[in-house]
């Protein structure tokens, strides 16, 4: 592992965090990383049970306003910002497109949308192999090897091709979920989602640094942070205001001790790297 990981790993370890490892090309990396929330439904049940909820997010929204992401009674679950993304044809069909941020459903759900899936279908009819059978089981493990045949069977050449931001593959998850959990809806017309508009404000990383202090925080929904650039000393002052509004002062501080741990790293990196 490099230094950057171990650290990152030990951090989330210390935590209660269940880190998992995907190990895959590097050219399926962020393929992966996209389409892993979709299948957590495979999740062991030494780590969650079915009955729990699973919400999938972006690594860069973090929810803010508690209320926009409470179950409410006589529902499933909920899509959040579900009217954001219109619709698509896929199968012959017209689907709605929901957004990964965030689709809120039970795990046995999120199995299910697999399991009586067309996709699933088709593959059972097919010359599957012992191992491919025991991926398409309800035991199938959470793994790279049943992501692999689920998603290259939808999508074809588009999962083994090259990604890039905003192209078609780069929607696989955002497409496949939509469609799997519209038909699995489609069929169970029991099943109430409670589809959400995103009414409230977003705090915007472009925003000027007084937005992000504490007494603002309060106003928004949600926030859009950024990736690499969040270690810049200037973008985490705001991002600490942040930490500081959503936790306790002594996890809000384990943070910002893995910020420093993690820059002294950057610092350390040689620049053939």
């Amino acid at each position: 592992l490099s230094p950057q990981l171990n650290v990152s790993r030990t951090f989330l370890k210390r935590l209660g965090v269940h880190v998992i490892n995907f190990q895959c090309d590097i050219s399926y990396s962020i393929k992966i990383s996209q389409l892993v929330r979709i299948f957590a439904g495979f999740l062991p049940d030494t780590i969650i049970n079915d009955t729990d909820y699973i919400l999938t997010t972006d690594s860069d929204i973090i929810p803010i306003l508690k209320q926009d992401y409470e179950l409410k009674e006589n529902t499933d679950g909920f899509i959040f910002n579900a009217f954001c993304c219109g619709t698509y044809q896929r199968r012959n069909k017209t689907y709605d497109m929901y957004p990964m941020s965030h689709i809120c459903l039970p795990k046995q759900f999120w199995r299910n949308i697999f399991l009586e899936s067309i996709q699933r279908q088709e593959l059972l009819k097919s010359n599957l192999s012992l191992s491919d059978s025991i991926l398409l089981s309800d035991k199938a493990p959470f793994s790279i090897d049943t992501i692999n045949l689920y998603t290259r069977h939808e999508f074809r050449q588009i999962y083994d091709s090259n990604m890039t931001k905003g192209d078609t593959a780069w929607y696989m998850d955002q497409v496949y979920s939509s469609m799997l959990l519209n038909d699995y809806c489609e069929k169970h017309s029991n099943i109430k989602i409670d589809k959400r508009k995103h009414d409230s404000k977003r705090l915007d990383p472009n925003l000027p640094f007084h937005m992000w202090e504490p007494s603002r925080l309060k106003t928004y929904g949600d926030a859009h942070v950024i990736h690499d650039e969040i270690f810049g000393s200037y973008r985490w002052l705001s991002f600490k205001n942040l930490l500081y509004f959503l936790f306790n002062s002594s996890l809000a501080n384990d943070f910002n001790d893995y910020y420093k741990q993690f820059t002294l790293l950057l610092r350390d990196k040689p620049n053939d790297h």
